[in-house]
């Protein structure tokens, strides 16, 4: 019963706010990824859907890439829905860890590499999303380990 009363106060349950929003991240990317796993060629085709295409206007098709592509967002993707599940400080902070590794070099080419046939709207959010996904995971990871009040 000591032990895990210690163990408790070690690795304090994440807020459940801070949970819902790494899941849905992780959601998101587990549901991008999983399409390009899927169908690859379609994903290449016609993401992220509702009319926009934001890979086809960026080179050829190229299954292998488009794999591998899929693969990384779903390997974020369940390291983050995972964490929220287990709600601990540093399987969470591994996760986020993982999203902002992943993210931040993805926005950061996107912002020295302006796309021919992007939108306003299509840089706004296919690009800038990417900014604010890999912001979220930095400003997460202080919020699960900030000092808490007494």
């Amino acid at each position: 019963m000591e032990a895990a009363a210690r163990s408790a106060t070690a690795h304090p349950r994440i807020a459940t706010p801070l949970r819902i929003l790494a899941a849905v991240m992780g959601l998101v990317d587990l549901i991008t990824g999983g399409w390009a796993l899927v169908d690859p060629a379609g994903w290449y085709r016609s993401y992220p859907g509702f009319g926009h295409h934001w890979i086809s206007v960026q080179g050829p098709y190229n299954e292998h890439m488009a794999l591998d592509a899929g693969a990384g967002f779903v390997a974020v993707g369940a390291i983050l829905v995972v964490a929220a599940v287990w709600a601990n400080r540093s399987t969470l902070t591994v996760a986020l860890l993982a999203l902002v590794v992943h993210s931040l070099p993805h926005f950061l080419f996107h912002l020295t590499h302006h796309v021919e046939g992007f939108s306003a709207f299509d840089t706004l959010f296919g690009v800038w999303s990417l900014g604010v996904e890999a912001l979220l995971g930095l400003i997460l990871m202080w919020a699960v380990w900030r000092p808490r009040r007494a």
